[in-house]
């Protein structure tokens, strides 16, 4: 079974400095039915001016990636840590028991990134931050396995069993996710359209899949991220 999602059903918020669409409930979108999918509980859409950002604010007990798709996004903790990320660059924060943290547009153009927070295993677990810089070549046409659990082969390791995967598919190629009983998986296209089992993908739009493997074929350029998880 698989539930399209379009973009344009997605919340929007527009505050200027910052237009976002939420996939699941967040900030001052509140909908019942919509409030996570398994651990996954967050995923936002987020363009942010130059020269703006979310300054200084906390997180705790909270797995949170950031996928930045254009632009440079920088992150600064009370952990010590800041470095700012471009195109394919991931950003990783397990907040634990407290961390704060500001993202920020330090550079000339708009920052497009796709952020996913996933609720974790444990609580109270000792906050940490990484990074990754992955070159296109690592997901051009394949699959990349950006994150996972401890056990995985994932670059990036959180804690949780759900899995992060993203690709750049050439348009007019084809590729294949083979989904494991048990398993499920959100799906959501940053950039290009395609179809997904047959049904045609716009920029923007999302999925919920359950029960069947899914086969990608790109329209255009495809820019494609899925997280994996268990059936709960």
């Amino acid at each position: 079974m698989i539930r399209h999602i379009p973009f344009a059903s997605l919340y929007f918020a527009d505050h200027g400095w910052l237009k976002s669409r939420f996939h699941f409930s967040f900030a001052e979108y509140r909908n019942p039915d919509n409030i996570h999918y398994g651990p996954l509980r967050v995923m936002n859409d987020d363009i942010i001016e130059a020269g703006k950002g979310f300054g200084t604010h906390p997180h705790e007990n909270m797995e949170i990636i950031s996928y930045v798709l254009r632009g440079a996004l920088t992150h600064k903790d009370s952990m010590g840590n800041k470095e700012s990320l471009g195109r394919g660059g991931v950003q990783y924060m397990s907040a634990g028991t407290g961390v704060m943290h500001s993202e920020t547009n330090e550079g000339g153009e708009a920052v497009h990134l796709i952020q996913t927070w996933i609720i974790p295993a444990e609580k109270g677990l000792e906050p940490q931050y990484g990074s990754k810089v992955f070159d296109k070549n690592a997901r051009h046409n394949r699959w990349l396995h950006l994150a996972g659990p401890e056990e995985s082969e994932a670059a990036i390791h959180i804690y949780q069993d759900a899995n992060m995967y993203v690709s750049e598919i050439d348009a007019g190629q084809r590729l294949p996710f083979a989904l494991q009983k048990g398993r499920r998986l959100y799906l959501k296209v940053m950039e290009g359209s395609g179809t997904i089992n047959g049904t045609v993908f716009a920029p923007g739009d999302a999925a919920e899949v359950e029960g069947e493997s899914v086969v990608v074929e790109a329209i255009t350029d495809l820019h494609l991220l899925l997280v994996e998880m268990r059936t709960e």
